[in-house]
Protein backbone atom coordinates (compact mmCIF):
# COMPACT_ATOMS: atom_id res chain seq x y z
CA UNK A 1 0.00 0.00 0.00
CA UNK A 2 3.14 1.98 -0.99
CA UNK A 3 1.18 4.87 -2.39
CA UNK A 4 -1.71 5.01 0.70
CA UNK A 5 0.83 5.32 2.95
CA UNK A 6 2.95 8.01 0.59
CA UNK A 7 -0.21 10.00 0.04
CA UNK A 8 -1.02 10.61 3.52
CA UNK A 9 2.54 11.47 4.88
CA UNK A 10 3.06 14.02 2.06
CA UNK A 11 -0.44 15.54 3.19
CA UNK A 12 1.65 16.31 6.81
CA UNK A 13 3.91 18.87 4.58
CA UNK A 14 2.65 22.22 3.62
CA UNK A 15 3.83 24.11 0.70
CA UNK A 16 1.81 26.48 -1.42
CA UNK A 17 2.09 29.17 -4.29
CA UNK A 18 -0.39 32.63 -5.60
CA UNK A 19 0.29 35.44 -6.78
CA UNK A 20 0.42 39.34 -5.79
CA UNK A 21 -2.93 41.21 -5.48
CA UNK A 22 -3.35 43.32 -9.07
CA UNK A 23 -3.78 46.68 -7.20
CA UNK A 24 -0.71 48.34 -5.47
CA UNK A 25 -1.90 47.76 -2.30
CA UNK A 26 1.56 47.31 -0.38
CA UNK A 27 0.17 45.92 2.81
CA UNK A 28 -2.19 43.26 3.98
CA UNK A 29 -5.15 43.96 6.69
CA UNK A 30 -7.00 40.65 8.28
CA UNK A 31 -10.60 41.76 9.99
CA UNK A 32 -11.38 38.27 11.75
CA UNK A 33 -14.64 37.01 13.67
CA UNK A 34 -14.44 33.58 14.92
CA UNK A 35 -18.03 32.05 16.87
CA UNK A 36 -17.28 29.95 19.95
CA UNK A 37 -14.11 31.85 20.53
CA UNK A 38 -14.76 35.24 22.62
CA UNK A 39 -11.10 35.27 24.36
CA UNK A 40 -7.81 34.12 23.56
CA UNK A 41 -4.97 33.96 21.67
CA UNK A 42 -4.83 34.00 17.88
CA UNK A 43 -1.49 33.54 16.39
CA UNK A 44 -0.65 34.49 12.01
CA UNK A 45 1.41 31.71 11.03
CA UNK A 46 3.71 30.78 7.69
CA UNK A 47 6.32 28.31 7.15
CA UNK A 48 9.38 29.24 7.74
CA UNK A 49 12.94 26.55 6.32
CA UNK A 50 10.53 24.17 6.88
CA UNK A 51 8.93 25.24 10.14
CA UNK A 52 5.80 26.64 11.44
CA UNK A 53 6.85 30.01 12.35
CA UNK A 54 4.65 33.04 14.42
CA UNK A 55 4.83 35.85 12.00
CA UNK A 56 2.39 38.32 14.52
CA UNK A 57 -0.41 37.36 17.66
CA UNK A 58 -2.34 38.81 19.63
CA UNK A 59 -5.53 38.15 22.08
CA UNK A 60 -9.09 37.55 20.97
CA UNK A 61 -12.03 40.00 22.42
CA UNK A 62 -15.35 38.54 21.93
CA UNK A 63 -14.40 36.78 18.66
CA UNK A 64 -13.03 39.56 16.97
CA UNK A 65 -9.39 39.88 16.27
CA UNK A 66 -7.58 41.67 13.72
CA UNK A 67 -3.79 41.54 12.00
CA UNK A 68 -1.71 44.33 9.77
CA UNK A 69 1.25 43.43 7.58
CA UNK A 70 3.20 42.95 4.21
CA UNK A 71 4.11 40.17 2.05
CA UNK A 72 6.42 40.43 -0.94
CA UNK A 73 4.22 37.61 -2.64
CA UNK A 74 1.37 36.37 -1.78
CA UNK A 75 2.09 33.48 0.13
CA UNK A 76 0.47 30.43 2.11
CA UNK A 77 -0.18 31.86 6.11
CA UNK A 78 -2.04 29.74 8.77
CA UNK A 79 -4.42 31.59 11.18
CA UNK A 80 -3.88 29.55 14.86
CA UNK A 81 -6.29 29.86 18.20
CA UNK A 82 -5.05 28.91 21.80
CA UNK A 83 -3.73 25.68 21.94
CA UNK A 84 -3.35 26.00 17.86
CA UNK A 85 -4.52 22.69 17.69
CA UNK A 86 -7.41 24.69 15.58
CA UNK A 87 -5.85 26.12 12.45
CA UNK A 88 -7.49 27.72 9.19
CA UNK A 89 -4.98 28.20 6.06
CA UNK A 90 -5.28 31.33 4.33
CA UNK A 91 -3.60 32.58 0.93
CA UNK A 92 -2.17 36.33 2.22
CA UNK A 93 -1.57 38.49 -0.37
CA UNK A 94 -1.55 42.73 0.05
CA UNK A 95 -5.60 43.34 0.05
CA UNK A 96 -8.46 44.02 2.49
CA UNK A 97 -9.07 40.33 4.08
CA UNK A 98 -12.26 39.12 5.96
CA UNK A 99 -12.50 36.06 7.74
CA UNK A 100 -15.75 34.89 9.50
CA UNK A 101 -15.78 31.34 10.92
CA UNK A 102 -16.60 29.05 14.23
CA UNK A 103 -13.65 27.63 15.76
CA UNK A 104 -15.53 24.39 15.73
CA UNK A 105 -15.51 23.74 12.12
CA UNK A 106 -12.89 25.64 10.93
CA UNK A 107 -12.66 23.78 7.32
CA UNK A 108 -15.92 25.87 6.82
CA UNK A 109 -14.54 29.30 7.16
CA UNK A 110 -15.26 31.72 5.43
CA UNK A 111 -12.32 33.89 3.81
CA UNK A 112 -13.11 36.98 1.57
CA UNK A 113 -10.86 39.81 -0.10
CA UNK A 114 -7.88 37.55 -1.09
CA UNK A 115 -8.06 36.61 -4.95
CA UNK A 116 -5.17 34.13 -3.85
CA UNK A 117 -7.86 32.32 -1.53
CA UNK A 118 -10.77 32.34 -4.33
CA UNK A 119 -8.61 30.28 -6.82
CA UNK A 120 -7.02 28.15 -4.21
CA UNK A 121 -10.66 27.36 -2.95
CA UNK A 122 -11.74 26.52 -6.75
CA UNK A 123 -8.94 24.65 -6.66
CA UNK A 124 -9.75 22.42 -3.81
CA UNK A 125 -13.29 21.81 -4.86
CA UNK A 126 -12.31 20.20 -7.68
CA UNK A 127 -9.90 17.52 -6.03
CA UNK A 128 -12.29 17.35 -3.17
CA UNK A 129 -13.73 14.12 -4.97
CA UNK A 130 -10.84 12.76 -5.76
CA UNK A 131 -9.87 13.23 -1.77
CA UNK A 132 -13.12 11.90 -0.61
CA UNK A 133 -12.46 8.69 -2.41
CA UNK A 134 -9.07 8.18 -1.01
CA UNK A 135 -9.79 8.97 2.68
CA UNK A 136 -12.55 6.35 1.84
CA UNK A 137 -10.24 4.21 0.33
CA UNK A 138 -7.44 4.32 3.25
CA UNK A 139 -9.58 3.72 5.99
CA UNK A 140 -11.24 0.74 4.39
CA UNK A 141 -7.29 -0.59 4.15
CA UNK A 142 -6.82 0.27 8.06
CA UNK A 143 -10.03 -1.63 8.16
CA UNK A 144 -9.13 -4.14 6.07
CA UNK A 145 -5.36 -4.81 7.74
CA UNK A 146 -7.33 -5.10 11.28
CA UNK A 147 -9.08 -8.12 10.20
CA UNK A 148 -6.06 -9.36 8.43
CA UNK A 149 -7.85 -9.93 5.46
CA UNK A 150 -5.13 -9.70 3.01
CA UNK A 151 -7.26 -10.68 -0.72
CA UNK A 152 -9.44 -7.49 0.73
CA UNK A 153 -6.29 -5.10 1.05
CA UNK A 154 -5.14 -6.13 -2.54
CA UNK A 155 -7.85 -5.31 -3.75
CA UNK A 156 -8.50 -1.31 -2.27
CA UNK A 157 -4.63 -1.04 -3.28
CA UNK A 158 -5.32 -1.69 -6.66
CA UNK A 159 -8.78 0.78 -6.85
CA UNK A 160 -6.59 3.07 -4.79
CA UNK A 161 -3.85 2.68 -7.59
CA UNK A 162 -6.22 3.24 -10.37
CA UNK A 163 -7.58 6.20 -8.75
CA UNK A 164 -4.27 8.07 -7.86
CA UNK A 165 -3.10 7.80 -11.11
CA UNK A 166 -6.45 9.12 -12.30
CA UNK A 167 -6.14 11.98 -9.73
CA UNK A 168 -2.30 12.99 -11.12
CA UNK A 169 -3.77 12.48 -15.18
CA UNK A 170 -6.00 15.13 -13.59
CA UNK A 171 -3.68 17.52 -11.76
CA UNK A 172 -1.29 17.67 -14.80
CA UNK A 173 -4.25 18.30 -17.00
CA UNK A 174 -5.32 21.35 -14.70
CA UNK A 175 -1.06 22.82 -14.58
CA UNK A 176 -1.64 22.70 -18.21
CA UNK A 177 -4.69 24.63 -18.54
CA UNK A 178 -3.86 26.59 -15.91
CA UNK A 179 -0.43 27.52 -15.95
CA UNK A 180 -0.48 31.30 -15.20
CA UNK A 181 -2.71 30.33 -11.88
CA UNK A 182 -1.45 31.63 -8.99
CA UNK A 183 -1.87 28.30 -7.13
CA UNK A 184 0.42 25.95 -9.67
CA UNK A 185 3.27 26.01 -8.65
CA UNK A 186 1.48 24.78 -4.45
CA UNK A 187 -0.28 22.19 -6.29
CA UNK A 188 2.89 21.18 -8.32
CA UNK A 189 5.32 20.81 -4.51
CA UNK A 190 2.52 19.87 -2.87
CA UNK A 191 1.21 16.84 -5.37
CA UNK A 192 3.98 16.33 -7.78
CA UNK A 193 7.05 16.85 -6.79
CA UNK A 194 7.09 13.85 -4.99
CA UNK A 195 6.10 11.59 -7.53
CA UNK A 196 7.40 12.56 -10.85
CA UNK A 197 11.06 11.53 -12.46
CA UNK A 198 13.32 14.77 -12.27
CA UNK A 199 13.04 15.35 -16.24
CA UNK A 200 9.21 15.50 -15.64
CA UNK A 201 9.18 17.61 -12.84
CA UNK A 202 11.09 19.87 -14.87
CA UNK A 203 9.04 20.53 -18.02
CA UNK A 204 6.10 20.69 -15.47
CA UNK A 205 8.25 23.69 -13.73
CA UNK A 206 9.12 25.12 -17.43
CA UNK A 207 4.97 25.28 -18.17
CA UNK A 208 4.80 27.93 -15.50
CA UNK A 209 3.73 31.61 -16.77
CA UNK A 210 6.75 33.85 -15.98
CA UNK A 211 4.72 36.08 -13.87
CA UNK A 212 4.91 33.22 -11.16
CA UNK A 213 8.48 33.75 -11.17
CA UNK A 214 9.02 36.16 -8.19
CA UNK A 215 7.25 33.46 -5.74
CA UNK A 216 9.35 31.57 -3.26
CA UNK A 217 7.86 28.18 -4.44
CA UNK A 218 8.77 28.99 -7.72
CA UNK A 219 12.23 28.82 -6.55
CA UNK A 220 12.07 26.00 -4.15
CA UNK A 221 10.72 23.64 -7.11
CA UNK A 222 13.59 24.84 -9.32
CA UNK A 223 16.09 24.22 -7.06
CA UNK A 224 14.63 20.79 -6.34
CA UNK A 225 14.69 20.03 -10.16
CA UNK A 226 18.29 20.86 -9.67
CA UNK A 227 19.32 18.92 -6.94
CA UNK A 228 17.40 15.69 -8.53
CA UNK A 229 19.41 16.51 -11.63
CA UNK A 230 22.94 16.18 -9.56
CA UNK A 231 21.58 12.90 -8.36
CA UNK A 232 20.02 11.03 -11.41
CA UNK A 233 21.60 7.87 -12.31
CA UNK A 234 24.26 8.06 -14.26
CA UNK A 235 25.98 10.55 -12.02
CA UNK A 236 28.96 10.68 -9.28
CA UNK A 237 27.31 10.19 -6.10
CA UNK A 238 27.75 13.57 -4.33
CA UNK A 239 30.00 13.15 -1.11
CA UNK A 240 29.17 14.06 2.16
CA UNK A 241 30.74 13.37 5.96
CA UNK A 242 28.65 12.71 8.83
CA UNK A 243 29.03 11.59 12.42
CA UNK A 244 28.62 7.73 13.50
CA UNK A 245 26.60 6.60 17.00
CA UNK A 246 29.77 7.41 18.73
CA UNK A 247 30.72 10.84 17.23
CA UNK A 248 33.64 9.66 14.65
CA UNK A 249 32.82 11.71 11.44
CA UNK A 250 32.07 8.95 8.53
CA UNK A 251 32.44 9.90 4.78
CA UNK A 252 30.47 8.26 2.19
CA UNK A 253 33.54 8.09 -0.67
CA UNK A 254 35.19 5.81 1.82
CA UNK A 255 33.24 3.07 0.83
CA UNK A 256 34.59 3.42 -2.71
CA UNK A 257 35.42 -0.25 -4.08
CA UNK A 258 32.18 -1.91 -3.02
CA UNK A 259 29.05 -1.86 -4.22
CA UNK A 260 26.98 0.67 -1.64
CA UNK A 261 23.60 1.31 -0.67
CA UNK A 262 22.98 5.00 1.18
CA UNK A 263 19.75 3.97 3.00
CA UNK A 264 18.11 6.80 3.85
CA UNK A 265 15.67 6.06 7.18
CA UNK A 266 14.60 7.07 10.87
CA UNK A 267 13.95 5.31 14.06
CA UNK A 268 10.13 6.79 13.89
CA UNK A 269 9.70 5.81 10.17
CA UNK A 270 7.02 2.76 9.99
CA UNK A 271 8.19 1.53 6.94
CA UNK A 272 11.59 1.85 7.19
CA UNK A 273 11.44 -0.42 10.45
CA UNK A 274 9.45 -2.61 8.24
CA UNK A 275 12.20 -2.81 5.69
CA UNK A 276 14.90 -3.26 7.77
CA UNK A 277 14.55 -7.41 8.23
CA UNK A 278 14.56 -7.47 4.39
CA UNK A 279 18.09 -5.58 4.56
CA UNK A 280 19.32 -7.60 7.38
CA UNK A 281 19.44 -10.63 5.49
CA UNK A 282 20.46 -8.62 2.23
CA UNK A 283 23.78 -7.50 4.09
CA UNK A 284 23.77 -11.03 5.79
CA UNK A 285 24.47 -12.53 2.16
CA UNK A 286 26.69 -10.20 0.32
CA UNK A 287 28.65 -8.03 2.87
CA UNK A 288 31.34 -10.44 2.40
CA UNK A 289 31.42 -10.35 -1.72
CA UNK A 290 31.60 -6.47 -1.51
CA UNK A 291 28.50 -5.08 -0.67
CA UNK A 292 28.02 -2.57 2.31
CA UNK A 293 25.32 -0.54 3.52
CA UNK A 294 25.21 2.77 4.85
CA UNK A 295 22.21 4.14 7.06
CA UNK A 296 21.85 8.07 7.21
CA UNK A 297 19.00 8.57 9.80
CA UNK A 298 16.58 11.46 9.96
CA UNK A 299 16.17 11.03 13.38
CA UNK A 300 16.26 14.11 15.70
CA UNK A 301 16.79 11.93 19.12
CA UNK A 302 19.78 9.88 19.63
CA UNK A 303 18.41 7.41 22.05
CA UNK A 304 15.79 6.75 20.07
CA UNK A 305 18.28 6.30 16.57
CA UNK A 306 20.75 4.52 18.72
CA UNK A 307 17.47 2.13 20.18
CA UNK A 308 15.93 1.42 16.49
CA UNK A 309 18.89 -0.17 15.86
CA UNK A 310 19.90 -2.42 18.54
CA UNK A 311 16.20 -3.57 18.21
CA UNK A 312 16.60 -4.20 14.25
CA UNK A 313 19.98 -5.98 14.77
CA UNK A 314 21.63 -3.10 12.39
CA UNK A 315 25.48 -3.87 11.91
CA UNK A 316 26.53 -1.81 8.54
CA UNK A 317 27.67 1.46 9.29
CA UNK A 318 24.90 4.39 10.63
CA UNK A 319 25.43 7.86 10.04
CA UNK A 320 23.23 11.29 11.38
CA UNK A 321 23.16 14.58 11.74
CA UNK A 322 20.23 14.19 14.05
CA UNK A 323 18.28 17.41 11.36
CA UNK A 324 15.56 15.15 10.82
CA UNK A 325 14.13 16.37 8.02
CA UNK A 326 16.98 19.08 7.06
CA UNK A 327 19.28 16.56 7.33
CA UNK A 328 22.57 18.10 5.37
CA UNK A 329 22.99 14.70 3.04
CA UNK A 330 18.89 14.32 2.64
CA UNK A 331 19.20 17.97 0.98
CA UNK A 332 22.20 16.44 -1.14
CA UNK A 333 20.00 14.01 -2.02
CA UNK A 334 16.72 15.49 -2.79
CA UNK A 335 15.21 13.16 -0.49
CA UNK A 336 11.56 14.47 0.54
CA UNK A 337 10.48 10.69 1.49
CA UNK A 338 11.74 8.04 3.26
CA UNK A 339 13.03 5.30 3.09
CA UNK A 340 14.60 6.67 0.20
CA UNK A 341 17.82 4.31 -0.91
CA UNK A 342 20.31 5.35 -3.77
CA UNK A 343 22.92 2.11 -4.66
CA UNK A 344 26.09 3.31 -6.36
CA UNK A 345 28.68 0.99 -8.01
CA UNK A 346 32.33 0.76 -7.05
CA UNK A 347 33.21 3.57 -8.34
CA UNK A 348 30.81 5.45 -6.79
CA UNK A 349 28.19 6.24 -9.54
CA UNK A 350 24.45 6.48 -9.07
CA UNK A 351 23.04 3.27 -10.95
CA UNK A 352 20.09 3.00 -8.82
CA UNK A 353 17.53 4.70 -6.64
CA UNK A 354 14.69 3.31 -4.46
CA UNK A 355 15.26 -0.54 -4.67
CA UNK A 356 13.66 -2.17 -1.84
CA UNK A 357 12.79 -5.70 -1.06
CA UNK A 358 13.06 -7.88 -3.87
CA UNK A 359 13.75 -5.95 -6.53
CA UNK A 360 16.96 -4.23 -4.22
CA UNK A 361 18.10 -8.40 -3.66
CA UNK A 362 17.53 -8.89 -7.44
CA UNK A 363 19.54 -5.93 -8.43
CA UNK A 364 22.21 -6.65 -6.07
CA UNK A 365 22.32 -10.20 -7.02
CA UNK A 366 22.75 -9.14 -11.05
CA UNK A 367 25.85 -6.64 -9.65
CA UNK A 368 27.78 -9.77 -7.39
CA UNK A 369 26.63 -12.94 -8.38
CA UNK A 370 27.17 -12.34 -12.01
Amino acid sequence: MKKILFAFVILTFVFACNQQNSDDQSSFTIEGTIAAYDTGYVYLQKVVDGELTTVDSMICSQGKFSFKGTTDFAELYYLSFGDRQHMASIFMENSDIVVKGNLDSLDNISITGSKAQDEYKLYKDEMLPFDNKMNDLYKQYTDAEKEGNKALMDQIDSSYETLYEDKLAFIKNYIGTHNASVIIPYVLNRELAYSLEVNELDSMVNLLDSSLNPSIYVNTLKEKVATLKNVEVGKQAPDFTLNDTTGNPVTMSSFKGKYLLIDFWAAWCGPCRRENPNNVKLYADYKDKGFEILGVSFDKKREAWVKAINDDGLTWPQVSDLKYWKSEAGKLYGVSAIPHTVLLDKDGIIIAKNLRGDELRTKVSELIDK
